[in-house]
């Protein structure tokens, strides 16, 4: 499936990792790394007409997963061994924290660029007498690898949270482990590297105490050629630096005075504090000047500034023996005043926060990528530029929330950028001019998505039975697609509503009513004709919001999901922090319109606000005119609160303006198995009942998690008395 968007054109999917092969000058081979569709080769996409260049899946079908446990083609990073030698390592697991941000299986290598490969699920400390334990990767996400160009066979390894492995408890316990690792052998063995404070103390060491629960995040890792020096950013306790990338010291001199020892204690066994505002760095080097640079953002995305390590060069060396992040330069413009977050606040720097230092002649081009693509010129004093505005004018037609830039080394005009709707080429470093919002801003990218193909994650699906070529799908970030056709499968979709892609539905009773929720809260919008819906078609303002269910969804960080009613399909079920039902149409909604009441208990309060959040819903109707209804919640980490992985059932009399008694099912008795039900409470990701035993009492239950050695969890149920 290829998606037409409206502001975009093409888009595929969530781009996370870009890499030349160094090998090649001409910057026509590169590899991407991509969230939900692995890696991916194009032989020509240096080449000028855009339209051309074509890119090749080379994991697929990998034979190398197909034994693994919890096999994966999520891919964090990417990289290419220099000088010409066939190592390609994909890190499997995306770092970046969403609910989507799928984790890992390990590390997948090739030596003959992609393909065939291996897969390296954990390290050789113990078989190699370095340390205590071997440490897997199962369950985490990479965010990046950095060589040597001392020690061409010398790989570093950034090894971060995949948040959808902490989701589902993916990670192993005492086994899995985010942090620093190296590899002597190209990649083909791996050990957990040393972590040291001034203090003397390891944050982490493969002699050292296991640090609770998983680890410490390294968010980036570079090489800095003319320091010949690693440096990385560690989640909640500062940037260090290695020559070697076995050991490695804390940076005398942070960058911003926020990352102190005081902050940023070594807290032995243990993560970092969450005090210490380093939440995620990012991380370039200017490789002709030697110059490093390096941005943070903390817990709450407060941005903590972009400074820059002057290296000074002369003779071939720097002229300052210490990296000193002692110049910062100023990213206010890159700020928001979030009333939730605080004064300096990066949208989703936490999701997306990416750094490039491109040369340009006797400059250096800064580009910084949060929601938006921004650049500036350090010789003109960096004047910031919003270079796509992707979420306003949209001039440059380029999607949003990005994460990785790439630059040929052999020709830095080249510039890759890969975000959420998928990948985009400069074949100018960018070089717009003019006022912001220029209509030539177009110009000065091309998108190369249709010869990549869809790579979006799908997050809801609604189909009608008389044909399986009209059909609606909510995509995420890149909107909601939906096909209207009898005559057969269409290739390219076009992208009816914009936004965030979440729940749909088509009417069961009338095919011609389609509904899309695509914001955070209660945003359902409707499309009612027979024809194909365009973006218009749906509206302005959505028929049922946040209002009309008492400002619940206001809280909400993803779309609520919904129903159109199998009883009346003039109702919607919605479920928030309680469950609604209410005129499709978005007439005449009230309070009467809950028909639960907070399903976590809670009393005396207008609308949800922190409470226990629904995540799944089912409803099936019953003789007599009723009902039956079952509602799954969120787990513990996205919303579940003191409900979380609970079930619950109602019998609702539509006649009746009382509200129907909620049962909450999840202390019932599992008739085959010792444990109760959902025992870790898990996300309930989704419920059917079975139209065919007319009580509504069979009832199907999926849960969103994964079971270890230590932890037997049961991802699916079945009740046949309700």
């Amino acid at each position: 499936m290829s998606v037409e968007s409206q502001s975009f054109g093409p888009v595929s999917g969530r781009v996370t990792s870009v890499v030349f092969d160094p090998a090649d000058p001409t910057g026509n081979r590169i590899y991407l790394g991509t969230t939900g569709g692995g890696v991916w080769l194009a032989q020509n996409a240096g080449t000028a007409n855009a339209a051309s260049v074509v890119f090749t899946p080379l994991t697929d079908i990998a034979a190398a997963m197909s034994n693994a446990l919890d096999a994966s083609i999520s891919i964090g990073a990417v990289t290419v061994q220099p000088g010409g030698t066939g190592v390609v390592l994909a890190g499997t697991g995306d770092p970046n924290d969403a609910l989507d941000s799928y984790y890992g299986a390990g590390i997948l290598r090739s030596t003959d660029g992609g393909n065939t490969w291996s897969l390296i699920q954990q390290t050789t400390d113990v078989e190699q007498g370095l340390g205590i334990q071997d440490y897997t990767f199962l369950g985490e996400g990479f965010a990046g690898f950095a060589w040597s160009t001392v020690t061409p066979q010398l790989v570093v390894a950034a090894v971060s949270q995949a948040y959808e492995g902490t989701l589902v408890d993916a990670e192993r316990p005492s086994v899995s482990y985010e942090g620093l690792y190296y590899s002597a052998d190209s990649g083909a063995t791996w050990h957990l590297a040393t972590i040291t404070d001034p203090s003397g103390s390891d944050v982490q060491g493969p002699t050292d105490a296991y640090a609770m629960p998983h680890g410490n995040a390294a968010t980036a890792v570079v090489w800095n050629p003319v320091r010949q020096l690693f440096i990385a950013a560690v989640r909640y306790h500062g940037y260090y630096q290695s020559p070697d990338g076995i050991h490695w010291m804390r940076l005398t001199t942070q960058p911003g005075s926020g990352l102190s020892g005081s902050m940023c204690p070594t807290n032995i066994g243990s993560i970092g504090s969450t005090a210490c505002p380093i939440l995620r760095g990012a991380l370039a080097v200017n490789p002709q000047t030697g110059d490093t640079f390096a941005w943070t953002v903390d817990v709450f995305n407060q941005d903590q500034g972009l400074w820059q390590d002057a290296c000074k060069l002369s003779g071939g060396a720097c002229g300052s023996a210490a990296i000193n992040f002692s110049t910062q330069w100023s990213t206010s413009a890159l700020e928001t005043n979030d009333p939730m977050m605080g004064v300096a606040t990066i949208r989703n720097g936490d999701y997306d926060l990416a750094l490039a230092a491109v040369p340009s002649g006797q400059d250096t081009l800064l580009m910084a990528g949060d929601n938006d693509l921004w650049k500036c010129s350090l010789a003109m004093g960096c004047v910031w530029r919003n270079a796509t505005n992707a979420t306003s004018c949209m001039s440059a037609q380029v999607g949003p929330y990005q994460h990785v830039l790439a630059w040929n080394p052999a020709n830095s005009l080249e510039v890759f950028i890969g975000n959420d709707s998928g990948l985009w080429r400069s074949m100018d470093a960018i070089g717009e001019t003019g006022t912001v919002c220029n209509a030539t801003d177009a110009t000065h990218f091309q998108n190369l998505n249709a010869g990549l193909g869809s790579l979006a994650e799908v997050e809801s699906l609604s189909a009608i039975p008389v044909s399986p070529y009209t059909m609606m799908a909510g995509l995420g970030a890149n909107g909601t697609a939906g096909v209207k056709s009898t005559a057969g499968a269409t290739v390219v979709w076009p992208q009816i509503v914009g936004g965030e892609g979440g729940p749909v539905a088509v009417d069961p009773s009338n095919p011609a009513n389609w509904y899309v929720n695509n914001e955070a809260g209660v945003s359902i919008h409707l499309c009612s004709q027979s024809g194909p819906c365009a973006p218009a078609d749906f509206g302005v303002s959505p028929v049922v919001s946040d209002a009309d269910v008492g400002g619940d969804g206001q809280t909400m960080t993803a779309p609520a999901p919904f129903l159109v009613d199998p009883l009346d399909s003039t109702q919607l079920l919605i479920g928030t922090c309680r469950i609604w039902r209410g005129p499709a149409n978005g007439s005449s909604w009230s309070g009467s319109n809950a028909i639960s009441p907070f399903l976590d208990g809670v009393t005396g309060q207008a609308s949800c606000s922190g409470d226990a959040l629904v995540r799944s819903l089912a409803a099936m109707p019953l003789a007599g005119g009723s009902e039956v209804m079952y509602v799954g919640m969120d787990g513990p980490l996205d919303g579940g609160a003191n409900k979380a992985g609970h079930i619950f059932r109602a019998i609702l009399n539509a006649s009746s303006a009382t509200q129907p008694a909620w049962q909450d099912l999840t202390l019932n008795p599992v008739s085959n198995d010792t444990a109760g039900f959902n025992i870790y409470g898990f996300d309930i990701s989704s419920i059917y009942i079975d139209p065919h035993d007319t009580t509504g009492n069979t009832v199907y239950v999926t849960v969103e998690g994964m079971g270890n050695p230590q932890q037997a969890v049961r991802v699916l149920y079945r009740s046949t008395d309700g």
